[in-house]
């Protein structure tokens, strides 16, 4: 997909299951979307394109920095990437710290692809 100024959105999935990374890598890509994979926060905190991204998947538990962390720090120092959630098995509270960050959606795996891909397009089009 195109952003309005003609260039490819930009979209990073983190997550540190290689199948789920694949499996968003395929869909996001089929639909004309740029992706950039990460398998760790910390690898996402080290990224030349930090600032090119344009929207984020980002996995609740990851090994190491999780993902509720890495987006608060991001949001610390003025990063604000629009950001779904997406996890196996969140509680309510981690839901409700997620919400209270300011990320977009959570969505619980397996991922409701329609509603992601609908959130994405709707958050690009701005």
């Amino acid at each position: 997909m195109q952003k309005l100024d003609g260039t490819r959105a930009l979209i990073a999935i983190v997550d540190d299951d290689l199948s789920v990374r694949a499996g968003l890598n395929n869909l996001l890509s089929s639909v004309g979307y740029k992706t950039l994979l990460f398998e760790s926060a910390e690898a996402v905190l080290q990224s030349d394109t930090l600032n090119n991204i344009h929207f984020m998947v980002l996995d609740v538990k990851l090994k190491g920095l999780n993902g509720i962390e890495l987006f608060e720090q991001l949001r610390a120092v003025e990063v604000s990437i629009p950001t779904v959630f997406i996890s196996g098995n969140a509680d309510l509270n981690t839901q409700l710290r997620i919400a209270r960050a300011g990320a977009l959606l959570f969505l619980t795996k397996p991922v409701d692809v329609e509603l992601l891909l609908r959130t994405i397009d709707d958050t690009l089009k701005v």
